[in-house]
């Protein structure tokens, strides 16, 4: 299940029951002041944003952990942009690094390395460090 359809679930469900309750209270509506009503819409804002926030937490844990085995025997190395749709890329498949292109048309091999480029690790780009870059421009 992706996280659109779970969001949409989610929402539905929520709804469904917040009219079920709001014809069930119909009456006690009509009698509350507005303060009462705006607290409560504040307390679904919240409730809502909470959920967003609760599974883009749980996508990112359960993503981590699917592309964790599978990242073994292939690996990419570093990535060149040279158009739009273009780019050369090197790659790690078992002990041989490959310098490939990549067009929209296909992907094919440019060369094989002799000497294979040393593996730096890097660690995901921080949402913070990306917000901090976009933010000076």
């Amino acid at each position: 299940m992706n996280v659109y359809t779970a969001c949409v679930k989610s929402f539905l469900l929520l709804s469904l029951g917040s009219l079920v309750r709001a014809e069930e209270q119909a009456p006690v509506l009509m009698q509350t002041s507005p303060m009462a009503s705006g607290g409560k819409v504040v307390l679904f804002l919240l409730l809502v944003v909470g959920l967003i926030l609760g599974l883009a937490w749980l996508v990112n844990k359960t993503r981590v952990g699917q592309f964790a085995s599978q990242g073994q025997h292939l690996k990419t190395l570093a990535v060149l942009p040279l158009g739009q749709r273009e780019k050369v890329a090197i790659i790690q498949a078992g002990d041989q690094q490959l310098v490939i292109g990549v067009t929209p048309n296909g992907i094919n091999t440019l060369a094989t390395l002799d000497q294979p480029l040393p593996e730096v690790e890097q660690k995901p780009a921080d949402f913070a460090d990306i917000l901090r870059k976009a933010v000076r421009k």
